[in-house]
């Protein structure tokens, strides 16, 4: 009997050696600890076998193993753990070798109750040390995680809050290129011809371009003002609308309506405005000849897909990066922002050529059920 026990201590040493060398190292994960715990039980149960079984006091050391084994490991872990000690104490209750089974003659009854009450007392100052000393650093571990967990969502909003700003002004500058090109174009036949006197009609529409860029920037403002404010609306309203809009920043913008009328209800925002927008923009841009446009729901998404029917579109998707333009004028940073300010509202933007030479868009954004409104 002292020949198992002491070969159970034997074991439990190297097991403390190995903990201790992956806390030093910061190693210590989930699963590493859940095998520390599940061998430590072993050994204790195998320790306990050779010492009395349940009648041993130290048993309750099991409730340690299981408040540690439910505060620090998954459910998943924690329950798998509770059905092992179980199955081990249940086993101890049974098949045991009695303590001090070949030492107790002579000995009276009263002797062996000391030696229980002082076992149950070791057990009890045991546990207390091992709380006192453990569970505080398992609560400031925590602590330290939630606070990094804190600080990742913050930082994940602050950037989901610059990729909605810079999908604004992007837009607005491509919404102001048109303008912009008209004054220059203006001012530089002016620089040309500095004698004779500037038209009138020349005037008035350096004047409207000029307007058109200040409600372009006021528009980006109000649009980042109320970037991170998302509502619901028609699915069919809100691309029709947003086709007017798009109408009147591209009067030589056309499409062609394949079916445009399914309905469904999405998410609003002025960062899904403005990344439709800068999807038509880039299929128009693709090619010489007007997009089709058609809409479906499908798998609980609002789909639409565009398509840019001119044999030289597909030149311009990049093999290796989908969402660069490569434009001569601007940065080529519309589709991909574009993509991220969807993927905020759990929606996909899928790019690719068609075998035909075009271009293939899809937009898909989810559709918000009655239950979520």
């Amino acid at each position: 009997m002292l020949t198992g026990a002491w070969t159970m201590l034997a074991a439990y040493l190297p097991l403390l050696g190995i903990t201790l060398w992956q806390i030093v190292r910061g190693s210590s994960g989930e699963q590493a600890l859940a095998i520390h715990l599940a061998i430590e039980t072993q050994l204790l149960t195998g320790l306990l076998y050779f010492t009395g079984g349940a009648t041993n006091p130290f048993i309750s050391y099991f409730l340690v193993l299981m408040m540690v084994a439910a505060y620090s490991l998954p459910l998943r872990f924690a329950i798998a753990f509770a059905i092992v000690i179980v199955v081990d104490y249940s086993a101890l209750s049974q098949w045991y070798q009695p303590l001090m089974n070949s030492t107790t003659h002579g000995i009276g009854s009263h002797t062996l109750f000391d030696w229980h009450l002082a076992g149950m007392w070791l057990t009890f100052v045991i546990s207390t040390l091992i709380m006192v000393i453990f569970l505080p650093t398992l609560m400031r571990d925590r602590q330290s995680q939630q606070q990094q967990i804190q600080q990742l969502r913050e930082q994940q909003l602050k950037n989901e809050q610059l990729i909605g700003i810079a999908t604004l002004a992007a837009g607005t500058a491509h919404e102001m290129g048109t303008p912009l090109m008209t004054l220059h174009m203006l001012l530089e036949e002016l620089t040309h011809t500095p004698n004779e006197p500037l038209n009138p009609k020349d005037l008035k529409m350096m004047q409207a371009q000029v307007s058109t860029c200040r409600q372009s920037l006021q528009q980006l403002a109000y649009s980042g003002r109320q970037a991170q404010h998302s509502g619901l609306h028609s699915a069919s309203a809100w691309l029709k609308l947003l086709l007017h809009r798009w109408r009147l920043s591209q009067p030589n913008a056309l499409w062609e309506d394949l079916g445009c009328d399914t309905d469904a209800v999405i998410a609003a925002s002025p960062l899904l405005d403005q990344a439709l927008l800068n999807l038509l923009n880039n299929a128009t841009e693709a090619g010489n000849l007007p997009i089709q446009l058609r809409t479906h729901v499908r798998d609980g998404f609002w789909s639409l897909d565009i398509v840019q029917p001119d044999p030289q579109a597909a030149q311009h998707i990049q093999e290796d990066a989908l969402f660069s333009t490569m434009k001569d004028q601007g940065m080529g940073l519309g589709l991909y922002l574009s993509n991220a300010s969807v993927e905020q509202f759990g929606g996909e933007i899928h790019l690719r050529p068609l075998r035909t030479g075009g271009s293939f868009c899809l937009l898909q954004l989810p559709v918000i059920q009655h239950e979520e409104q």
